[in-house]
């Protein structure tokens, strides 16, 4: 289907042919009377075109017998020709004779022909020639009466006012097809046009508008600067000198645009002194559509007499129709944008609540099989204190290995469900937060990377980067990152974290340069329990982290680098609130994972509530006796102290009492087989909050650190 331009276009093109089919008849016509008339071997009728005040051949009529050729020469011989005066108005002229008078011109075309006698019948006032006929005779004809010159003169009347109107629908055609194409702006325009694109559309049919110049499209970044030309047409003749010279003059567009809000009509801008010296004329019209895209029109001309009406009439028709297009281009892009981040939005809802459905179900899981890993691991051990070394020892150790390794699976899961909890954020410093993960020496993906060859380096830390955030978090986000990327690294290559900071967001950037990640892998990368390694591996690192990151409101991205590997590129928004001094600074992270003290001189019970409490996600540290035992406490602060009653050299009370002095606020639990025989006043003295009997369980060891802890 046809849009309304393109019939807007065809129906005067049909209406022109139809009306100027019956003025060229009219023409002819009026030619061959004049022959038939006159008697004349051959006529011509000239008008003056307007538009460059040439005569052009509009009829002509020649007799039978009579042959004619080279009828450009005629368009030749009297295209210039525009005073009366120079014509030999009304006589029979003999061109062989040299007895024509000195007005008058050459004839080619009669030379061309051999024809020997002419005779003028010029119409005009003064010196304004109109119209005309030309007679010519192969032989000498009769006069020409006056009776009959005045007939000639009603008649080229009529030919002239034929071609008024010829004009006149030439006038009106040119402008309804030169209108349709401006109205074609707005059919070429879809739901998928950006503003560049509408732009260089709009830049091209201001071109196409054939007002003899050229166009271009400008564009001013803000209201204080001059405009730069982003689209033109036409200036090939010149160069960018003309642009530059247009992009100065347009700058007289602030004025207006200033005094006349964005939705009142065009208005056109005469530059045209600006530019004098590399065209005739030149304007410019304000077309911005919202207060973000300020941009313009300019049109020019090596036309001598400037623009016309119809040209300026149409200028302004496009400026309105321009404005409404890119109007729409903006709206558009505006529209697409806020779709592809609500897309996001969606995406990353779904993702939050499938995590924490995931989380909900994994927590109680875990919770439950902990609980008989720990019995395993408890028994197993307890039975190993009961038998020599031999082949039912090395059983039970194996058992204990691979119920240990369960247990890290399950520790992990906590850590997973852990970790990916929303929980309550308070302004840190990120570049603090990340100076302690590069620094911890106890970090998982630094004895990897010892192993593997890989350097870890910093290559960008601010001084500071304050975010909304959870410290211990943050720091196992960028473990769990680094790891990963160690992970992935051929021997002798190097990670490069960075942390930098992107208008309103701090980036932290992990890279390495491994084999990279598909697509279809990276589809599935942060699902839990997804994972590519050939060795073991719960597949929970990068869910973490990823966890974390959206507990944080953070975008985590992937992307692969030019020179090979990946980047995993985490974007925080930056924050306004005071930083206080951090636990990290303190050197005491308050965490889920507690730091506690094991004393006791039996080694196999040390390593039994060792592994209890790493099951159970905390961290401990065991020492053998009292003394060992106050030089640790000395050494880094604890949460908790778990000591044995009867030991060599300083027994637990003993050892209870100096520590409660020094430290009163640290809570201290006794593991013993004398639990009754035990003064309960004498132990809450020395800061003995809780004693527990042995042989003791891990729900036990559990409940003891929970209540302790205060959780």
């Amino acid at each position: 289907m046809t849009g309304p331009s393109t019939q807007i276009s065809k129906y005067f093109h049909i209406q022109r042919s139809n009306q100027l089919g019956g003025i060229i008849g009219q023409l002819d016509k009026a030619a061959q009377l004049v022959s038939e008339h006159l008697v004349a071997d051959f006529t011509a009728l000239f008008h003056r075109r307007p538009s460059d005040d040439s005569m052009i051949l509009v009829a002509c009529n020649r007799r039978q017998h009579v042959e004619v050729t080279q009828l450009n020469l005629l368009n030749k011989d009297w295209s210039e020709v525009c005073n009366p005066e120079c014509l030999s108005a009304m006589r029979i002229i003999d061109l062989n004779a040299d007895e024509s008078n000195v007005h008058d011109l050459s004839d080619a075309f009669a030379t061309a022909n051999a024809f020997r006698y002419r005779a003028i019948v010029p119409l005009g006032e003064d010196s304004d020639l109109s119209a005309m006929i030309a007679v010519y005779w192969l032989k000498r004809p009769c006069a020409i009466s006056d009776e009959t010159a005045r007939c000639l003169k009603l008649l080229l009347e009529l030919v002239a006012s034929t071609m008024s109107v010829a004009d006149r629908l030439h006038e009106v055609s040119d402008f309804s097809v030169r209108l349709a194409r401006v109205m074609s702006i707005q059919e070429s325009g879809n739901a998928e046009s950006t503003f560049a694109q509408a732009s260089a559309e709009i830049t091209r049919i201001a071109d196409s508008l054939g007002h003899n110049g050229g166009a271009c499209f400008l564009i001013q970044e803000d209201e204080s600067s001059r405009y730069t030309v982003s689209e033109s047409v036409g200036e090939e003749d010149h160069g960018p000198g003309l642009m530059d010279l247009i992009a100065a003059a347009s700058i007289r567009l602030n004025v207006v645009a200033k005094s006349a809000p964005i939705s009142q009509e065009v208005q056109l801008v005469d530059i045209s002194d600006c530019v004098t010296d590399d065209c005739e004329a030149a304007v410019a019209v304000d077309i911005t559509p919202d207060d973000e895209h300020r941009c313009a029109l300019a049109f020019w001309t090596h036309r001598p007499a400037g623009f016309t009406e119809s040209d300026l009439e149409l200028q302004t028709v496009l400026a309105k129709t321009a404005r409404n297009v890119l109007t729409f281009a903006v709206t558009i892009e505006r529209i697409s944008k806020s779709k592809r981040t609500l897309e996001k939005s969606t995406t990353r809802m779904v993702d939050a609540e499938a995590m924490a459905a995931l989380t909900d179900m994994t927590s109680g899981i875990a919770h439950d099989f902990n609980n008989v890993v720990g019995g395993i691991v408890g028994r197993v051990q307890l039975l190993k204190m009961t038998v020599d070394e031999g082949p039912m020892a090395v059983g039970l150790s194996q058992v204990e290995s691979l119920a240990m390794e369960g247990a890290e699976t399950l520790r992990r899961i906590q850590e997973f469900t852990r970790r990916t909890r929303n929980k309550k954020l308070s302004p840190i410093d990120l570049a603090e937060v990340l100076g302690t993960s590069l620094g911890d020496r106890s970090s998982t993906w630094r004895e990897l990377a010892k192993t593997a060859g890989v350097d870890v380096v910093c290559t960008n830390r601010p001084e500071a980067a304050i975010v909304d955030g959870d410290a211990d978090d943050l720091v196992s986000l960028i473990d769990k990152l680094i790891e990963n990327a160690v992970e992935h690294s051929s021997h002798g290559a190097t990670v490069e974290v960075a942390l930098k900071q992107h208008r309103s967001r701090w980036l932290l950037t992990v890279a390495d340069r491994g084999d990279g990640i598909s697509e279809e892998i990276r589809k599935k990368v942060f699902y839990p329990f997804f994972t590519t390694k050939t060795s073991r591996g719960a597949g929970l690192g990068l869910a973490i982290a990823h966890g974390i990151a959206i507990s944080h409101g953070a975008k985590i991205e992937i992307e692969d680098r030019a020179e090979g590997g990946t980047i995993f590129r985490v974007s925080l928004e930056s924050s306004d609130g005071v930083c206080d001094e951090s636990d990290i600074t303190k050197g005491n992270r308050v965490s889920d994972r507690l730091r506690i003290l094991v004393v006791d001189d039996d080694e196999q019970i040390r390593d039994i509530l060792s592994d209890m409490l790493t099951i159970d996600g905390h961290s401990s540290t065991t020492c053998a006796d009292g003394y060992q035992a106050l030089e640790a406490i000395d050494a880094q602060p604890y949460d908790l102290v778990i000591t044995d009653l009867g030991m060599p050299g300083m027994s637990g009370l003993d050892l209870a009492a100096v520590v409660h002095e020094k430290y009163p606020e640290l809570p201290i639990a006794m593991i013993t087989g004398w639990g009754t025989q035990i003064d309960e006043e004498d132990a809450s003295l020395k800061g003995i909050k809780i004693v527990l009997p042995k042989p003791f369980h891990l729900k036990d060891v559990k409940s003891l650190v929970r209540e302790l802890a205060g959780r």
